[in-house]
């Protein structure tokens, strides 16, 4: 057996003022056949990534529904911790030198996650990929039907590494993709498109009164009477961490007040990622306005939503292993953005109209200035942008999809 999280209760019906009665009402409908499936959730981590807080709200409100939900986390060894991290890279694009010693270090820790599998399930849904091939180990006896959701962009996977995984995702009834641009034109098993959602009442979008959002800045040393420039992002060289900071400085010569913060989701655990920090901490050690704050353990989901409420303009520059969902968080909170030009960013972006999509460097400043000049047309921009997010990005649709997908499975 996996690790199980303890998640807590969740009623559908507090989605009610936010979806509509309507919505809470079809999600039923499309629950009732499926009362009482047994349905895993398999991944990686339990917390800290945007597949963490889909599943931390999805799974509560499935349960809800009538559905016997479950999440479990894979068991993780030392001697394979570098082989799934570094095929999670090849995987989105990013190249590896991939060994034969890797493989059989992967080899091992799937077998040894396969061998844990031993509660009977309807639906076993995998949410990451590095553990995929468990299926090819399963045998088809027990009959249950196995999903697999990549929240990956795996349109430039690294050849040699797909090609270790492709005759075992094969294997899976089905596939989930985020966006058609992110799928695998060499699979042959039917896929789903099903975009990640944000849950407006979870603590990272749930409303939150003036006075904690000035403690908590004043924690870090953020001046909330100041503009913020925020931009929440791993801690990578696709991210552009120092292009942000020189963007900030650049636009300092008109909004000599304007703060950058940065918000990194994840720690630079490999020698790429430590360059990004290195190169980060080299060209902001001397800029008292540039403020760069980790996720973890003292930085959690409030923390984030501070963050963004109080942001001026939230910037995302770069991006190529997904959605990068934060961006909807923001304009849930109806703060205006500027996005980089990667197909998950465009999917919640739509340029002039919901935010603005920056093709340069001089594009991005370009962009920031107009909005901190221009608060009528920011104000404008974040209205249209929180219900682009109420039609397309919220949880009652995420669950909606699910629920289709769940019932043709069912069906078959």
């Amino acid at each position: 057996m996996y690790g199980t999280l303890a998640l807590s209760h969740r009623a559908l019906d507090e989605l009610s003022e936010a979806a509509g009665r309507g919505t809470i009402e079809e999600l039923r409908r499309l629950a009732r056949p499926l009362e009482g499936l047994r349905v895993l959730n398999l991944s990686v981590t339990g917390f800290g990534t945007g597949t963490a807080e889909l599943l931390s709200s999805s799974v509560p409100l499935l349960t809800d529904l009538g559905l016997d939900c479950h999440w479990q986390v894979v068991r993780g060894s030392e001697e394979s911790s570098h082989a799934v991290r570094e095929m999670y890279r090849a995987l989105g694009g990013h190249f590896t030198t991939w060994t034969p010693e890797m493989t059989q270090a992967w080899q091992r820790y799937v077998e040894l996650n396969a061998g844990l599998l031993t509660e009977p399930f309807d639906v076993v849904i995998m949410h990451d990929l590095q553990p995929a091939a468990i299926r090819s180990h399963v045998g088809d006896d027990r009959g249950a039907k196995w999903l697999l959701h990549s929240h990956l962009d795996l349109s430039s996977a690294q050849e040699d590494v797909w090609l270790l995984l492709r005759s075992h995702v094969e294997r899976y009834d089905a596939a989930i993709f985020e966006a058609p641009s992110f799928v695998r034109r060499d699979l042959s098993i039917p896929v789903h498109i099903i975009p990640p959602a944000i849950d407006p009442n979870s603590a990272r979008n749930m409303p939150l009164p003036a006075d904690v959002i000035q403690s908590v800045l004043a924690q870090y040393g953020i001046d909330a009477n100041r503009p913020i420039l925020l931009q929440i992002s791993p801690c990578d060289a696709e991210s552009d961490l120092v292009g942000a900071v020189d963007c900030a400085c650049e636009l300092r010569d008109r909004f000599p007040d304007l703060q950058l913060v940065l918000l990194l989701t994840t720690e630079p655990q490999d020698p790429v990622g430590r360059q990004c920090f290195d190169d980060l901490s080299r060209r902001c050690q001397d800029d008292a306005a540039v403020f760069v704050v980790q996720v973890g353990t003292k930085v959690g989901n409030v923390e984030v939503n501070v963050f963004q409420r109080a942001a001026s303009v939230v910037m995302q520059r770069g991006l190529r292993r997904g959605y990068g969902l934060w961006l909807s968080d923001a304009l849930w909170k109806e703060r205006p953005v500027v996005a980089g030009g990667a197909p998950g960013l465009r999917e919640q972006v739509v340029h002039g109209e919901t935010g603005l999509i920056a093709e340069s460097p001089q594009d991005f400043v370009k962009h920031v200035a107009r909005l901190l000049s221009d608060p009528d047309f920011a104000a404008e921009l974040g209205r249209k942008g929180r219900a682009r997010v109420a039609e397309r990005f919220l949880i009652t649709r995420y669950l909606r999809d699910y629920l289709q997908v769940l019932g043709g499975l069912n069906r078959g």
